[in-house]
């Protein structure tokens, strides 16, 4: 079976039984046809050998393509390479042979207390679209979620005042995602203003609501971060990496944020968030490091003092602008 044709099974592979993402699935096809047709395509899958491949990563970068790029490629070819000899049974090049160039560690930014406020002040929440960005701000620090996740969301459990909800995220994963009562609150600001009936929680303006897109935030992200004085870029996923931030500095165990935030692996937790934070490894020292003690106590993760659910949201950003946004009652909450 050659290149081209294997491609077509993996694909559908992916699709059926891994349940990745049409973005993920674009990008092996993108990845496929700039650089793995054009190279392999036409190769017997069972024929690829490692200085072909070595040819391809010269020509990558020879061109030169970014590392990130470099990555995408190979990961692609790996993984259609395992593809092809645990489902097809073709006796092919190991895809533990080749190894991915490395990256260096993602450059995570964040907001801290100071931002956050400075954020939430400059919302008009006086306009429709303005109670729509804040309740949608206030949903994705609360809960963490990818912004594909929280433009699926339906109105109901908002309607009925629940207080969490189970949602199917990245790769089909289901995981609990919880409402704080700040975040609820704004959400029903923002319900109390609609006169649709779209079941869908965020909606376009119009006669004819329609759920809303990710591609119509960005102007509005842009005009906050301009209105706000932020010196970074405002996006919906920044928001996820400050809830994620947020608990490790708060004491989270990786564990739970990986659950949090629906990661599947959590390498991918702590590729981002672990050993990013001098102040964070510097107090883990402090706290942890005991020559002195026999019998040296191990908290478990779940006690109050360490747990995700006793830190989530509370305290007070410290002067250098970690912790967590205080968490106001819903009765206190000013506009």
């Amino acid at each position: 079976m050659i290149v081209s044709d294997a491609l077509g099974h993996f694909l559908n592979y992916c699709r059926a039984e891994r349940h990745v993402s049409s973005g993920t699935l674009a990008k092996y096809t993108d990845c496929y046809t700039s650089w793995l047709a054009p190279w392999l395509g036409q190769l017997e899958v069972e024929n690829i050998n490692r200085l072909q491949i070595l040819d391809m990563r010269q020509a990558m970068v020879d061109r030169p393509l970014s590392i990130d790029r470099q990555y995408s490629v190979i990961m692609c070819l790996k993984g259609l390479l395992k593809f092809s000899r645990t489902s097809l049974k073709l006796n092919c090049l190991d895809p533990a042979e080749i190894k991915a160039p490395k990256r260096k560690a993602p450059d995570v930014q964040y907001l801290n207390n100071e931002e956050i406020q400075r954020m939430l002040n400059a919302i008009n929440t006086v306009s429709f679209t303005g109670i729509r960005l804040r309740a949608l701000v206030e949903l994705l620090l609360s809960t963490g979620m990818r912004i594909s996740e929280a433009l699926s969301l339906k109105r109901e459990p908002f309607d009925m005042d629940h207080t969490e909800v189970e949602i199917v995220g990245k790769g089909k994963l289901k995981r609990d995602v919880f409402f704080t009562d700040r975040c609820r609150y704004w959400i029903k600001q923002y319900l109390n203003k609609r006169v649709d009936d779209s079941p869908y929680l965020f909606v376009t303006t119009g006669y004819v609501p329609k759920k809303l897109a990710k591609e119509d935030l960005s102007r509005f992200f842009a005009a906050l971060r301009k209105k706000a004085g932020i010196n970074k870029k405002l996006t919906p996923h920044m928001l996820r990496h400050t809830f994620c931030t947020n608990l490790l500095h708060n004491g989270a165990d990786i564990t739970h944020i990986k659950d949090l935030a629906g990661h599947q692996d959590i390498q991918t937790t702590a590729r981002y968030y672990l050993g990013k934070d001098k102040r964070v490894l510097r107090q883990i020292v402090k706290n942890c490091l005991d020559y002195q003690s026999t019998a040296p106590a191990l908290p478990h993760s779940l006690e109050p003092a360490l747990g995700p659910g006793a830190n989530i949201h509370k305290g007070a950003f410290d002067e250098n602008g970690h912790g967590g946004y205080d968490e106001v009652p819903a009765a206190a909450i000013p506009s």
